[in-house]
């Protein structure tokens, strides 16, 4: 997923990832990088949740 103008140190554009060690963001101009507190995967990809529920 992508977020614009949302990196905290120069407003770029971020791209929200996650990985076996949990989800993260980084930013594609600067390269600032942050982990963020678990969130449910549905919050990011909200077609892949539902097909978790059905299936």
């Amino acid at each position: 997923m992508m977020r614009l103008k949302a990196c905290p140190r120069c407003r770029g554009d971020v791209r929200i990832e996650s990985d076996l060690h949990g989800w993260y963001e980084t930013c594609l101009q600067c390269g600032f990088q942050r982990d963020l507190p678990n969130m449910a995967k549905s919050q990011f990809a909200p077609s892949e949740a539902k097909k978790r529920v059905q299936g």
